[in-house]
Order: structure tokens, then sequence, then C-alpha cells
């Protein structure tokens, strides 16, 4: 069946999905930018997306949250970074619906204070392990975290529990809907307050979010170019899960037309700095100039470095004048108040 037109929800209609997020968020005009580069720029506030100050991710968990429910589980385990957002909008999922979250949290030395993310986590006491990553590089770590969950994992199937095996960014087939189910969204806002965007500009790490955005697009037939900043090193392999996971998708939703070639993936790997959680001089002057000119505050890991992509872009003349471009703001916000060696100098 070949989707060309707006049906997204009626295709995801059947999946089953818990309420978490306060959807829509809000598609705002950012005027003092708009007007700085005399482009259109709007700005999408997944920031305000849900519980545990929100984000992107709280998209993929309805379907994640409700995947583990289905299967009777009361466990779910996941990964990421010591300041994972990924990891405690989990942590928020499970509370709201009695599942008990463990986290394998990741970083070079373990944080001497609970602060922004890892702070959350303890406050919604969610059971944390740190794995100290040496070589500075959280995708080369993620192997031995799995092994030592499946460990845990183990323990806690023989106390008689069932465990959902969540992976980084919560990218899987199913938290993929999630993005797709935000594509339509977004799609119905564009044509409510009669926008037609040229560029739709986001983070990107595990690369969860691309795909569901991709597929959306390929759904509904839109024709605005999707521009991905990474926010650290690719992964190996990336490309071909993000088409390997798009063919799930498809075949799981009945659909065709939607397959993510991995010759169309293009994702900017200019753009964050000396590498993952490591803030440099244009991720810290994006903070700066989104706070100062529109009141608005950026994860200093994973939204900064897009925008400070997207404003290279635009002052390169990539993106030219008169554009229409929407940045997704996936969140992240609490890691503002995360170590200065994340932050950076945003007072100078």
């Amino acid at each position: 069946m070949v989707i060309m037109s707006n049906t997204i929800d009626k295709c995801l209609d059947p999946v089953p999905r818990v309420d978490i997020g306060f959807f829509p968020t809000p598609l705002q005009r950012l005027h003092n930018l708009s007007e700085k580069y005399d482009i259109d720029l709007y700005i999408k506030r997944d920031d305000l997306s849900g519980p545990g100050f929100g984000g992107n991710k709280v998209r993929k968990l309805e379907y994640i949250i409700a995947e583990a429910l289905e299967e009777n589980c009361d466990y779910i385990v996941t990964y990421g970074g010591f300041q994972s957002n990924h990891c405690r909008q989990l942590t928020a999922s499970c509370r709201k619906y009695g599942l008990e979250p463990v986290l394998y949290l990741i970083g070079d030395e373990e944080p001497k204070e609970s602060r922004a993310n890892l702070h959350l986590d303890r406050l919604m006491d969610a059971e944390i392990h740190h794995i100290t990553d040496d070589l500075g590089d959280v995708g080369k770590t993620l192997e031995p975290a799995m092994e030592l969950a499946q460990q845990r994992i183990d323990e806690l199937k023989k106390e008689g529990h069932r465990v959902y095996n969540c992976p980084s960014g919560g990218f899987n087939p199913t938290g993929t809907l999630g993005f797709i189910r935000a594509f339509g969204e977004l799609d119905s806002q564009f044509k409510k307050m009669k926008i037609t965007p040229d560029y739709l500009v986001h983070a990107t790490g595990t690369g969860g979010t691309y795909t569901g955005l991709m597929m959306g697009k390929k759904i509904i037939g839109s024709d605005v170019g999707i521009l991905p900043f990474s926010v650290a090193p690719l992964f190996p392999g990336l490309k071909g899960k993000i088409s390997e996971t798009s063919k799930e998708v498809s075949k799981k939703l009945n659909i065709d037309g939607a397959i993510i070639s991995p010759d169309e993936i293009d994702i900017d790997t200019d753009h964050y700095g000396p590498g993952y959680d490591i803030p440099y001089q244009g991720s810290i002057n994006a903070v700066k100039e989104l706070a100062r000119e529109e009141g608005i505050i950026l994860g200093p890991a994973y939204t900064a470095k897009a925008m400070a992509g997207l404003l290279d872009n635009i002052k390169k003349g990539k993106i030219q004048e008169g554009s229409t471009v929407i940045f997704w703001h996936t969140g992240g916000t609490p890691t503002i108040f995360a170590e200065s060696s994340i932050v950076g100098d945003v007072y100078g």
C-alpha cells in the first residue's frame, strides 16, 4: 500500500501507544533571529514535550513503554552517557507507568556530584550503574555495557521479573514510530499556519529521530529538506541500521515507499566539535545566541550543536536568505546545569 498523503495517524492507529507527552508541542517563529539572518525561522518545542523536563525521546517512549506493558514487563534496561537525556526521559516515563528503570551510564570518569540529568535520575530513584570509559568514546563502551546489563537482566529473570531491553536513544523499530507520528503532527501545523518549509534541522545521535522523520516525510510525500547534524562521530554501521530499521517499520505498518536507502542518508559531521558531550566555541555561541535573542535555552550536548551547524550554514550561504527553516528543539535542557566541561563558558 503506497501512502502519498497525510494519513500517518490512521496508519499508526493499530499500534499500541501510551499517553506520556504533551502534544502537539508548540511551533513558534523566532522573530529576532529571523530578522537578524533574513530567513523565516521557526522552532519546534519538543523541550516542552512531557514529564521530567521533556525532550524528543518522549515520543519514542510512548510506543516503547506500550510495548513493554504489552509484554508484561516490569523492568526496563537502557543505556546512555552520564548526562543522558534519553535515560532521564525513560526514567520519568517508567515512573508514570509503574515500571522499574535500570540505567547503564557511560563516561570518562564517574561524576563526583549528581547534577542535571544524573540528579533527576537519582531523584526519580532509577537503578544506576556507572561504567567508566577511558577511551572517551561512548560508542566503543556500549558493547561491554550491554554485556553487564545482560547479567543484570538474567538476575532479574531468575527473580521472576520480565525485562524490556531498550537500546540507546530508544532507537528500535518501535521507537521510530514516535517520530513518524511527529512528522504528521508537524505537517498539520504547517497546513494550519500556512508554512511551506524549505529545511527541517535537528540534532542526531543514535539516528532514531532522523529515521522517523525521514519515513514520515516519505509517507506524506513532503518536499522539505531534512538536515541532521550529528552530535558525535557516527556509530559504525549507522546508515545500514537506519535503512534496515526503515524496512522493518515499513513491514510492520504494511506500507511501501518509506524505506530509506543508505545512499540517500546525509548526516552532517562537521559541527559536533571535539566529541560527544564536549562543547566548542560554535556550540557555546549557539547557546548564548538563542538565550539572549529569544529567551530559549538549548541543551549544550545536542541542540546547541545542531543550532551551531544551522547558523554556520546560514552564514556561509548554504541556507539561502529568504528560506523557511524549522529547527526541531529535541530537548536536553537539564544539561545546561551540568558540569562546566559539558556546558562550556556561556557567560563570556
